[in-house]
């Protein structure tokens, strides 16, 4: 209870309300108080260690003051050589784990002492402006507004080859051509879908295995993925952390750095508490060394062989707290500071972004309000410095839908009027409504941010051991818009036309003004929008912004933007309108169709407050993005198309010669709508079209063109010649829908001939599930049986080049051809390839099965507290936790893989047995399974996930009460008693040895703690912490295993107790330390024999393995041939059902693991968008459970089957 008392009550309560009386009242008692709390629960802190079951890592050898370091090895040491010689290799592999690092470390602190400040690490606009500037609205790129629209792109998570060593050329340049065709699928599906950019997190922990170690190669080539990144036109939010997020284990921090107990990771000293540690500010330097000088090929602000670099900005940490405890303020403002410092120092010249506030909390909140006034008080009784603040505040967004964002407030709490609002992390709260990424990313850019990440979009994959506690027991993602295999769900169909829509008029709203937001007039040349509303609906639910004139007009307004002056005057006279529409307070059932009402700049208002009227409705999403004062062909002619206004919506605009374009559309059943350009037009085409001819106020002309229900395309042209072609798209064309962005507006095209307008796509196709564009103007098409046949149109200048033998051309006289869209230059028919197979899974071969021998594993013996006493330190109230205590946790070894096997022998004769019941009391982290003589005797787990289950408080106190805990810190509780008198053996009485009885335990860690902000919690312990034996005595009837002997006693070490070993995988010695099981014999080829029984054969591929408890862990393995030709991207799973644990592996690469449940698991072996390459397979399958998970006691049916693509092959 001491560390439940100190970590609840006895710190955070007191220490919390004196510093706030202190602060606002100035009272000297209260301050006294404060202190003695303190004082008090420093004490108390020294007896939960005392009194608690965890271990005392004070005791042992890796003390935590490196200063102390010596005289405790030379202590160490002294015991060894007399008592303890057979802990000498185990010692010393902690010794080598967790060693203090002796070597001198600058003080960083020097570093901060000079003028460190927001102003010298601030990014350089006058230098880099004409590259790479910004100001409250957007990101202006080569001058061109432009939006960065992102989703997380995590490399470390994509099954690939690990790297090979430097002598095997052949194979490392193999496993790097692989490395980047799983990126490119992977940036290919995620840009199709309309995304421009991507946020990368780099892991420092997945390039540095072990001390001084880097590896930039094969899978880990960030240099190669940026470059890919800059061929594709995909910018990137860098993310170097170095805390990345709490969904990977340690929160990216490489597992050396945790294991180094000296160490505070994030500066942390106890939960909540923070201590400067210049060792991990050097720790942090090193990791910036390597990675900065990787970034700095590859910014924006360079140009390339790719043209400019991809890299827009830089990432600080992540979710660094602005306050500490209670929202005290007592966070460390120098952790960003120094940070900073760093990145300007090794020569970084993009903006640099922090994410540590959270919106609404940090910025509208009653609390957020009266911190800002502490700190006020704080900064003028110069008790805290001034906080340093970035180039870019960046936050995280839970729920913008229902908590929109307020510029005035975030420009109040940030200080920074002049940086655009990016949102690193925006995502639902709750993550599981219907809608929940649409929405998000509509209603962002109605609200004007210009950046925006959207983590879980994608379905994160999971290979080895990468999750952290959070996600590898509850299993995130479950909301994904994307599965792991790259199906879309209707949210991402609905989300991807949303991205199409704003991507279409991204020059009029990425800057652009909220309308309203201050007066404006409207001077033009000819007849312009200035105003829309729509009846019937509230002025909440309609937001209307206007283009920024000056981002229009070219002409530098500020000192925040640099652009060229335009040539072209006509361009001035008018600015891009776009309203959002919210329909959500439109009845389901009432009138759908809407009046569209529009005031015109240049002519009279008419009756209720508008110049013309346009009808139409929102559509299945009841949302709509429509566009008003949109010129065609203004770049190269006086007189270009313009579209005054539209209650269409237009989801793509394809830039054509001459200046034309083709916009595409959905169909009147869809969403219906109309067209309003100035000017007299001639429509030709195959859809039905009505065109009305209008005069409108001051003699200027008109024409509504009405499109008419039914798919097709028709061609709206103005007397000069310019011309837009519109494409009526049904809704399953539009959930099919492609667009191509071979041009980014990243990449300088002005003094390019033929180069597109800025933001416009260069193609757009349709007809057929994984479509994608690469390069300007290639097509391809991911196959699989649900492809194959399919009838796809494309629009585009030139014929697609066809990337593989996927699509195969058709002509407009061919009877395939859809008359709806022939005999049109710009547009072309193709028919995907294959043929609608019933599998293209062909054979499974060479079954295999064998089982762990763990006489054969490499043990190692592992000493408990009391083994490293002398007898001059032994204390009485501690002997009896020290005998059962181990003085080593798993990670202490370097064995942070999943799995950590511990063995027990001991020899009992029958007068040994002091009661009736022989018992073994554990505490674990968090999922143990036990073996007596070979008998299951089930396990158990100590394993609690706080977030989400209930409120903030009450969870808090409900996790005062479970160990185990995801994150936070560990609770001193978790023990297990089990009764093992049935499975103990006891020898006769002639027999001298004692019968041998061996106990067998495996531990299954969740993942080690994130270290998140507050949460001391990386070094939590894991594996088996104790172990304590009850009912026999090797002394004799008159002793007990919990006495105390006489100090002169000799025999307390050998007699009294049983020894324990330990095995696993040291994680540091691995090329990749998250592709591991734990199990030493996971790669042995030895063992493995043919097994015939259930054999994975067609037309079943199905095989229920009945697993037996007590054999221990048992393997499987087959051989999966590579898919058939034109079939390469058709995903195969492997669907398991059963209560036992199951780890899966491809090609040496652990896949995905199983823990016991009645919910099946689907293991994506190879295929789909992000899955392993179609080659030939050797799949893996590792096995064990528990006998309470048995029907019978003995053995666990585990139904393992292949499931092609979506349709399930197993047998009934």
């Amino acid at each position: 209870m001491a560390g439940i008392l100190l970590e609840s009550g006895v710190v955070l309560v007191p220490l919390a309300c004196a510093a706030l009386y202190v602060i606002v009242m100035s009272n000297v008692l209260l301050t006294v108080f404060g202190l003695a709390a303190v004082v008090g629960a420093g004490a108390v802190y020294r007896l939960r260690y005392h009194y608690s079951s965890g271990a005392r890592t004070d005791l042992v050898a890796t003390s935590k003051q490196p200063n102390d370091r010596g005289r405790k090895q030379t202590k160490e040491a002294d015991v060894l050589d007399r008592e303890n010689e057979d802990f000498r290799e185990i010692v010393q592999d902690a010794q080598e784990h967790c060693d203090g690092d002796n070597e001198t470390i600058q003080s960083s602190g020097a570093l901060l002492s000079e003028a460190t400040t927001p102003d010298s690490t601030k990014y350089d606009m006058e230098k880099h402006g004409g590259a790479l500037s910004y100001d409250h609205r957007c990101f202006y790129i080569d001058g061109r507004a432009t939006w960065v629209l992102a989703t997380d792109f995590d490399y470390w998570r994509l099954p690939i080859a690990l790297s090979a060593e430097s002598e095997n050329a052949k194979l490392a340049a193999g496993i790097a051509d692989a490395a980047r065709d799983t990126w490119k699928r992977a940036l290919l599906q995620l840009k199709t879908l309309g995304f421009n950019a991507v946020r990368i997190r780099f892991h420092w922990g997945f390039h540095s295995p072990s001390k001084g170690k880097y590896d930039f190669t094969g899978s880990r080539d960030v240099g190669s993925l940026l470059a890919l990144c800059e061929e594709l036109n995909i910018l990137v939010i860098a993310c170097v952390g170095p805390f990345i997020g709490s969904d990977v284990q340690g929160g990216g921090y490489p597992f050396w750095l945790i294991q180094r107990d000296h160490i505070r990771l994030r500066h942390l000293w106890r939960s909540a508490i923070k201590l400067w540690d210049d060792r991990f500010a050097a720790a942090e330097a090193e990791w910036f060394d390597k990675i900065i000088s990787i970034l700095t090929k590859h910014e924006v602000v360079t140009k390339n062989a790719h043209g400019r670099g991809c890299v827009v900005v830089v990432q600080l940490e992540n979710h660094l707290g602005a306050h500490g405890v209670l929202g005290l303020p007592l966070a460390l403002h120098d952790e960003t500071r120094l940070l900073a410092h760093m990145a300007r120092e090794r020569v970084l010249r993009v903006p640099l972004v922090t994410n540590n506030l959270n919106w609404p909390g940090d910025f509208s909140t009653f609390a957020s309000r009266m911190w800002i006034q502490i700190e006020k008080k704080l900064r003028a009784y110069r008790i805290i410095k001034e906080p340093f603040r970035a180039d870019i505040p960046g936050f995280t967004v839970r729920d913008i839908v229902s908590t929109p964002v307020d510029r005035d407030a975030m420009a109040r709490i940030t200080q920074s009027e002049t940086a655009p609002m990016v949102a690193l992390e925006l995502y639902d709260t709750d993550g599981k409504q219907d809608g929940s990424f649409s929405d998000q990313i509509e209603f962002a850019l109605s609200q004007g941010l210009s950046a925006f990440s959207l983590p879980g979009f994608f379905k994160r994959s999971s290979p080895g051991n990468v999750d952290s506690p959070l996600r590898t027991v509850c299993a995130g993602d479950d909301y994904a818009a994307v599965s792991e295999d790259g199906t879309l769900s209707p949210d991402a169909r609905t989300a991807r036309l949303v991205l199409y829509a704003a991507r279409a008029l991204e020059q009029q709203l990425a800057a652009s003004d909220l309308v309203g937001s201050r007066p404006w007039i409207l001077r033009a040349n000819r007849p312009s929008v200035r105003g829309v509303s729509i009846d019937f609906l509230s002025l909440n639910a309609v937001q209307v912004r206007r283009q920024w004139e000056h981002a229009t007009i070219g002409t530098q307004s500020s000192s925040s933007t640099t652009q060229n002056k335009s040539a072209n005057t006509d361009y001035n006279d008018q600015l891009g309108i776009v309203a959002y529409i919210d329909g959500r307070e439109i009845p389901v059932d009432g009138e759908r169709e809407l009046a569209f009402l529009f005031s015109l700049a240049d002519a009279p208002v008419l009756g209720k407050g508008c110049s013309f009227a346009l009808t139409g409705t929102l559509g299945p999403r009841q949302r709509g993005i429509f566009a008003a004062n949109i010129l065609v062909g203004e770049h190269i002619s006086e007189d270009p198309l313009a579209l005054t206004a539209s209650s269409k919506e237009i989801y793509a605009r394809v830039a054509l010669d001459q200046g034309s374009e083709a916009w595409v559309c959905a169909e009147e059943s869809v969403q219906s709508g109309q067209l309003f350009f100035l000017g007299k037009c001639h429509v030709s085409g195959h859809a039905e079209v009505e065109i009305v001819d209008v005069e409108h106020a001051k003699g200027h002309k008109f024409s509504f063109v009405i499109p008419k229900p039914g798919p097709g395309l028709f061609k709206v042209t103005s007397d000069s010649g310019v011309s837009v072609t519109v494409a009526l798209l049904s809704q399953v064309a539009l959930d099919t829908l492609a667009v191509g962005y071979g041009v980014h507006s990243c990449v300088d095209a002005k003094n390019q001939k033929d180069a597109p307008l800025a933001g416009l796509a260069t193609a757009a196709a349709w007809g057929a599930d994984g479509l994608t564009w690469s390069g300007v103007n290639s097509i391809d098409c991911a196959l699989s049986r649900a492809s194959a046949g399919k009838h796809i149109v494309a629009i585009s200048q030139q014929q697609p080049q066809l990337e593989s033998g996927a699509l195969q051309p058709i002509e407009d006289s061919d009877t395939n051809a859809d008359e709806a869209y022939s005999k049109h230059v710009v547009v072309w028919q193709f028919v995907a390839g294959g043929s609608d197979t019933s599998t293209t899974i062909e054979s499974v071969t060479d079954f295999e099965r064998r089982t762990t021998s763990f006489d054969n594993l490499p043990w190692k013996l592992l000493p408990t507290m009391a083994d490293l006493e002398t007898m001059d330190e032994i204390n009485v109230m501690s002997w009896q936790r020290d005998l059962g205590t181990f003085a080593y946790q798993a990670s202490d070894l370097g064995f942070n893989a999943s799995n950590v096997v511990y063995r027990c022998q001991v020899r009992l004769k029958p007068k040994h047995v002091m009661s009736g019941k022989i018992l073994l009391q554990l505490n674990v982290r968090h999922r143990c399974t036990l073996w007596v003589n070979g008998i299951n005797m089930s396990g158990h787990q100590t394993f609690y996930e706080r977030a989400g289950k209930t409120g903030l408080i009450s969870g808090y106190i409900e996790s005062l009460r479970n160990p185990g805990a995801s994150t936070g810190a560990d609770r001193w509780g978790g023990t297990a008693t089990f009764d093992v008198t049935g499975a103990m053996r006891l020898s006769n009485a002639e027999d001298e040895e004692g019968a041998l009885n061996e106990v067998i335990i495996i531990v299954e860690s969740f993942g080690v703690g994130t270290q998140a902000d507050g949460d001391n919690d990386a070094r939590t312990p894991r594996g088996l912490i104790s172990a304590y034996w009850h009912g026999f005595n090797f002394v004799g009837e008159d002793h007990d295993d919990s006495e105390i002997h006489d100090h002169d006693h000799d025999k307390r070490t050998e007699q009294m107790r049983a020894k324990w070993e330990i095995c696993g995988v040291d994680v540091t010695k691995l090329s990749n330390p998250f592709n591991s099981s734990g199990f030493p014999d996971e790669a042995t080829q030895a063992g493995w024999v043919a097994a015939v029984e259930h054999p994975l054969a067609h037309p079943q591929w199905s095989t229920r393995a009945q697993l037996n408890v007590d054999a221990g862990v048992q393997w499987l393995r087959w051989r999966l041939p590579a898919a058939p030709d034109g079939f390469a991207s058709e995903p195969v799973f492997l669907r398991i059902i059963g209560r036992a644990t199951v780890y899966v592996w491809a090609n040496g690469v652990l896949l995905s693991k199983h823990h016991p449940s009645n919910t099946e698991s689907l293991v994506l072996l190879r295929g789909g968008a992000r899955g392993l390459q179609a080659v030939d397979s050797q799949v893996k399958v590792m096995m064990y459970g528990w006998a309470e998970d048995s029907s019978d006691s003995t053995a666990i049916p585990v139904e393992l089957s292949l499931v092609d693509g979506n349709i399930e092959l197993s047998n009934e």
